[in-house]
């Protein structure tokens, strides 16, 4: 008996594998596109606009915000990037933004100015290597935070988050 099992085990995987790959209706479209979920994650169902602020005007930060604003543009969010304090009182005050993305320093220096400017806005603040305790403290005041570095999904989520 135990000299049967290995070729009958040889036999039964070269049967299986002479037979089509793919069985179930549609599930080549999930093999070849990955998952509904991935391409749920790739285009959002409810577009934010967002205001993204570029504090200085440092060759790094300039990079990420473009980047940044690629990434949110990239999946169906309307994003503009104002570079300036005075352009950011002139958009903040012209245009109608759900979420407000900048570095913390500076949400927290003009928090009370952008609930002026826009009340019905979500402040989204961002910093890089965030501490806990800063991290706790920026929740507890704005809602939410954004600690970077991070995926694109996570920022993704941050954002949703905000716009609810």
């Amino acid at each position: 008996m135990k000299t049967l099992i290995v070729p009958i085990a040889f036999l039964t995987c070269v049967v299986s594998m002479n037979g089509p790959a793919l069985d179930a209706c549609g599930a080549k479209f999930l093999v070849a596109t990955r998952s509904a979920r991935f391409q749920r994650a790739r285009y959002t169902t409810r577009p934010a606009a967002i205001l993204v602020y570029q504090h200085n005007q440092d060759a790094g930060v300039a990079e990420f915000l473009a980047k940044l604003q690629t990434t949110l543009q990239g999946v169906g969010h309307k994003v503009t990037l104002v570079a300036g304090e005075a352009a950011l009182h002139d958009a903040a005050a012209t245009n109608q933004f759900n979420v407000v993305m900048m570095h913390l320093a500076e949400a927290r220096r003009l928090r009370d100015d952008l609930k002026s400017w826009c009340p019905h806005t979500s402040i989204l603040p961002m910093k890089d290597f965030v501490t806990r305790a800063e991290a706790a403290r920026a929740k507890e005041e704005f809602g939410q935070m954004l600690a970077l570095p991070t995926l694109d999904t996570q920022v993704f989520s941050m954002v949703q988050a905000a716009y609810r």
